[in-house]
């Protein structure tokens, strides 16, 4: 079974102007619409576009809690398993206008009892299962978290991360899965370094599989993606930025589609491949990959050995 966990899930309220933003004046869109917010989140959808079920943990609470699991409920492949908070549920504003402008809010505070009914939840993962704890989480629960995943590693639960630097350099050592970085930064960040060439990061993509990560996942620019693991390094061509209609959600795509093709195949490199063609989908249409469209492109999508 694959579960996601989401620490601070956002009501995204998305919002497209014909005409670019300006100051100081009424700006008025001309299309609007909501959807369930969270990388996370985003990971459960494409799997659920991909026919895979899974579970999703997180917390969410107040007014938009309801709104939130209604707009969920449109997936059948997506269980949700979300811990209420007495704090709101944070709305994120997308604005889309020559260009795209995110106003993303801070989120409700999570109490320490919130943070043992999480625990609580996650604990019924099994051996066998994969977590996925994706996006940014909160600095006051790093510690809690960082000994709930090595509870779940101990019990055989295989856990990707794609969020906070210390959260993942603590979690090395326990050899989790999968690291997605979305950046070379966040890659160098790891290592409180900044890599500027392919080499360097070639360099570091290397130091975090000998750090004890089974595989990695780094984008470059949306352009290209790396993936890292004890077979070499290698790299696939995702689409040139010109052509790029939305840049949320890539790397969540590229984790589900990965994940999906490893459960079937165990073809770490193959699942690559299929996980690029998920991010390539989701790049090139509005909202997150779906099936057909990951198909259409999984073909022509090459992977390519360079280390």
């Amino acid at each position: 079974m694959i579960f996601t966990c989401t620490m601070n899930p956002s009501l995204d309220y998305y919002m497209e102007f014909d005409k670019k933003l300006s100051a100081h004046v009424t700006n008025r869109s001309s299309l609007e619409y909501y959807e369930a917010g969270g990388k996370g989140i985003n990971v459960s959808i494409v799997l659920n576009n991909l026919g895979i079920p899974s579970s999703a943990f997180g917390f969410i609470g107040g007014f938009t809690k309801d709104f939130y699991v209604t707009l969920l409920a449109k997936y059948e492949e997506i269980r949700p398993l979300f811990t209420y908070t007495h704090g709101h549920t944070r709305i994120n504003v997308k604005c889309s206008a020559d260009g795209s402008t995110d106003l993303n809010a801070a989120g409700p505070v999570i109490t320490h009892e919130d943070m043992q009914n999480l625990i609580q939840k996650v604990s019924r993962c099994t051996q066998g299962d994969y977590l996925v704890l994706a996006g940014v989480t909160q600095e006051y629960l790093q510690d809690d978290v960082i000994a709930m995943l090595k509870d779940c590693m101990a019990n055989g639960v295989k856990i990707i991360l794609d969020t906070n630097p210390y959260i993942i350099n603590s979690l090395l050592p326990c050899n989790p899965f999968l690291i997605k970085a979305n950046s070379p930064l966040d890659l160098g960040a790891l290592f409180d370094e900044t890599p500027e060439t392919l080499d360097e990061v070639v360099a570091l993509g290397k130091r975090v599989i000998e750090a004890g990560a089974e595989h990695l996942i780094v984008i470059l620019d949306n352009e290209k993606a790396l993936l890292f693991n004890k077979d070499g390094a290698f790299e696939s061509v995702l689409v040139n930025a010109d052509q790029v209609v939305n840049f949320v959600g890539t790397g969540d795509s590229m984790v589900a589609g990965f994940l999906m093709n490893y459960l079937r195949t165990k073809d770490a490199i193959d699942s690559f491949r299929f996980g690029a063609s998920c991010g390539i989908a989701t790049m090139l249409t509005k909202g997150l990959a779906t099936r057909g469209k990951i198909d259409s492109f999984y073909e022509t999508t090459a992977v390519e050995k360079i280390a």
